[in-house]
Order: C-alpha cells, then sequence, then structure tokens
C-alpha cells in the first residue's frame, strides 16, 4: 500500500510538471514568392496548464530558417515588453533572440500572442520555413515573485515557396530558344 502511494504521488508530480506547455508558430505573409521579393514572418506564442493570470513570459534562443541561404532577414522586431540583448540576422537565421514580460517590471501582458516579426528577403530559390530553438518561458500567475516554468515549445511554421523571378525564367527559356536555333 505505501509503495503505491509513493508511486501514485510520483506520477502525480511527473503530470503536474508537464502539464505546462507552449507553441511557438510562424506565419507567413505569402505562400509563394519570386527571388528579390520579401515575406514577412509573424511570430505568436499559446500556451495552455496555467491559471487565469497565468502568462507567456518570454523566448531565449534562435529562429533557424530551414536553410539559411534562402534569404537575408532584417526588421527584426519584438513586440514583447524587455529585450535582454538585440538578436542577430544570420542570413535568414535570427539568433541571440531574448525577449521578455516580467510582472516584476509590470509587463505581465496576458494578452500576448504575437510576439516577435521579421521580413526575409529571398536570395535563392526553396522552401522556407521556421523552427524555434531555445526555451519559452510561463509563468503560472502575476504576482511579482513567481517562478518561471521553462518549456521546450513545440513548432508549427508556414513554408513559402521561393521561386525565379518572372524576368529570370523569361531569360532561360529565351537562351533555351536561341541554343536550339544554333543546333540547326
Amino acid at each position: 500500500m505505501k509503495n503505491a502511494v509513493i508511486l501514485t504521488a510520483v506520477a502525480g508530480l511527473a503530470a503536474a510538471a508537464s502539464a505546462q506547455s507552449a507553441q511557438i508558430e510562424f506565419s507567413a505573409s505569402a505562400t509563394e514568392i519570386n527571388v528579390g521579393d520579401t515575406v514577412t514572418f509573424t511570430v505568436s506564442a499559446s500556451f495552455t496548464g496555467l491559471t487565469a493570470t497565468g502568462y507567456y513570459g518570454g523566448f531565449l534562443g534562435s529562429f533557424l530558417a530551414s536553410d539559411a541561404g534562402l534569404g537575408d532577414a532584417s526588421n527584426l522586431t519584438s513586440l514583447m515588453s524587455g529585450e535582454g540583448t538585440a538578436p542577430v540576422a544570420s542570413g535568414a537565421d535570427i539568433n541571440n533572440i531574448n525577449i521578455f514580460n516580467n510582472a516584476l517590471l509590470g509587463t505581465d501582458d496576458q494578452s500576448i500572442g504575437t510576439f516577435f516579426t521579421f521580413d526575409v528577403t529571398a536570395t535563392a530559390e526553396g522552401v522556407l520555413s521556421y523552427d524555434a530553438v531555445g526555451v519559452s518561458s510561463l509563468f503560472n500567475s502575476d504576482f511579482i515573485f513567481d517562478q518561471a516554468i521553462e518549456v521546450s515549445a513545440s513548432v508549427l511554421s508556414d513554408s513559402v515557396n521561393i521561386v525565379p523571378a518572372p524576368g529570370a525564367a523569361a531569360l532561360l527559356g529565351l537562351g533555351g530558344l536561341v541554343a536550339t536555333r544554333r543546333r540547326r
């Protein structure tokens, strides 16, 4: 009987520890763009398992592109109340993100869904999507000394198909016609 009580208590603690979860979603302003065009990504967070006064505390990590060579990220904008360090773009990747809400600073905004936006100007053909590598923090209440709950968030990302610019496709076709004509 004693072992059953201990096992139940341990299982209850494990369930409580994993009850909170977060999800980060990358939404693109377009599903297909030409090389040279720019797409805007809006990053939002949702979470479950918190009290009614719980809130998304922030993100520490990187947003990694499916291929960093597909574009150049710019206009990195945090919509959260604090920023520990400025993020750095490396191709289409965004590194060193440290953004947060904090009840101690009076910035425990529970309505935050969209928390970051950025643009990517396409430099090559391919399919661009994103992953978030790092830690999201959640707070179970707006008490100023509440302990952060750190979770690895699941990620959903739109995919953007980057195709050649129309002029480039026309030049390729024209080059093919010239090559065919010379053979005759």
